[in-house]
């Protein structure tokens, strides 16, 4: 017998990567502003109170590939990162959790 639980959005976790080189002269600190206006101000996945958490990272070791961001459950990475794809990601992540 299927458990109530399975039906509800799985709590969602983003790290976005600020490294020197993902960050490089500045070219992450839009993704920052993005983050923290769609889901408050970024903080460990321990102290989350909604379902869904964001935080940075000082490296996530793709460096050749950035900017980065890293998406859970499922530990995604995307690559090449730019407002429009992070503003997508965002509206994805709002329509699974049910936040219009």
């Amino acid at each position: 017998m299927a458990d109530e639980r399975d039906d509800r959005p799985r709590r969602r976790r983003i790290v976005l990567c600020m490294g020197a080189t993902c960050n490089i002269s500045g070219r992450a600190e839009p993704f920052y502003e993005c983050l923290r206006a769609a889901f408050g101000d970024p903080g460990p996945a321990f102290m989350a109170r909604g379902p869904v958490s964001w935080e940075v990272a000082s490296c996530l070791d793709m460096c050749d590939e950035g900017p980065n961001l890293t998406l859970y459950p499922g530990g995604d990475a995307v690559h090449v990162l730019t407002v429009e794809r992070l503003q997508e990601i965002i509206e994805q992540i709002k329509a699974e959790i049910g936040d219009p």
